[in-house]
């Protein structure tokens, strides 16, 4: 399952450098998530993005294809087991 994606917001030498920048996007809106990642070579990357929670859920369109399913002709047998031998 995937979400909303995340944005990079800045690189660190140290986790209490990205945490405190971590701690300041949490604390302007709850409407933003913010976490930090080690990277590979040692340094702490400040990722963020928008709650999903709080965006508007959009609604599904329905494709239409059940619709046009359940139109055609259900008496048709696709097998007659009386025409075989």
């Amino acid at each position: 399952m995937n979400g909303k994606p995340w944005e990079k917001k800045g690189l660190y030498d140290t986790f209490e450098e990205a945490d405190e920048v971590r701690q300041l996007y949490l604390d302007v809106s709850e409407e933003v998530q913010a976490k930090v990642r080690r990277t590979a070579e040692g340094k702490f990357l400040v990722k963020t993005r928008t709650n999903p929670d709080f965006e508007p859920k959009k609604e599904k369109k329905k494709s239409g294809k059940n619709s046009r399913r359940n139109k055609k002709d259900s008496g048709r047998r696709m097998y007659d087991a009386s025409a075989s031998f």
